[in-house]
């Protein structure tokens, strides 16, 4: 039996550089919700375990910085909400392929090396970004915080994928 070879990508700020949209998001949630608005060098810190995770760090954050008591959970739903309702909407507003992407993915292709996505983005957002950005057809499989009942960093989130795809764990 030969080795299928499998090459994983996280997508934020590996595939795609979407800081900026996601710091648009973040920004009109906060505004919405009395926060101050933030930069982007702050939204890139505070990316990469999702929504509702970015959200929650960036008011804790502003409470510390601030002495303003934290919100409800309840509130910080509502919000995450809104974020993914706003997100979902401008999702490549400023969001752009990272240099050498297509290059990558398209020797890939060529050499018959199995891809697929592992983010802590929701299946449907990611799936959603990588058609409006043109590389979705590169991919065997996305799998976002929402495909299985475990994500990252849970390794099974990495090896249930490579079992999907038929790669060698």
């Amino acid at each position: 039996m030969s080795q299928k070879f499998t090459v994983l990508f996280d997508l934020d700020g590996t595939l795609v550089d979407t800081a900026p949209d996601l710091m648009l998001a973040h920004n009109h949630v906060m505004k919405k919700y009395g926060y101050e608005e933030r930069k982007l060098s702050d939204i890139k810190k505070l990316a990469g375990r999702g929504a509702k995770v970015m959200i929650t760090k960036s008011m804790h954050e502003l409470a510390e910085l601030s002495g303003k008591a934290k919100k409800s959970s309840d509130i910080v739903e509502e919000m995450t909400k809104e974020f993914i309702d706003y997100y979902s909407k401008n999702i490549v507003k400023e969001s752009t392929l990272k240099t050498g992407v297509v290059n990558f993915l398209s020797w890939c292709k060529d050499n018959s090396i199995s891809m697929a996505v592992c983010t802590n983005k929701q299946e449907h957002l990611s799936i959603d970004l990588l058609k409006k950005i043109k590389i979705y057809h590169f991919f065997d499989y996305i799998a976002g915080v929402n495909t299985f009942n475990h994500n990252k960093p849970d390794p099974r989130h990495l090896t249930d994928t490579i079992e999907i795809i038929g790669g060698n764990i």
